[in-house]
């Protein structure tokens, strides 16, 4: 699929995967799942 522009591919989702704010701490504490 070509991607031009600034379409999104799925509407309703946004354009940074919400797996990229999840942070495991150095003491194992995990933070931004919700």
């Amino acid at each position: 699929i070509p991607i031009a522009g600034e379409i999104l591919r799925m509407p309703g989702l946004s354009e940074t995967p919400a797996a990229e704010q999840v942070d495991i701490s150095k003491d194992g504490v995990i933070s931004g799942l919700f």
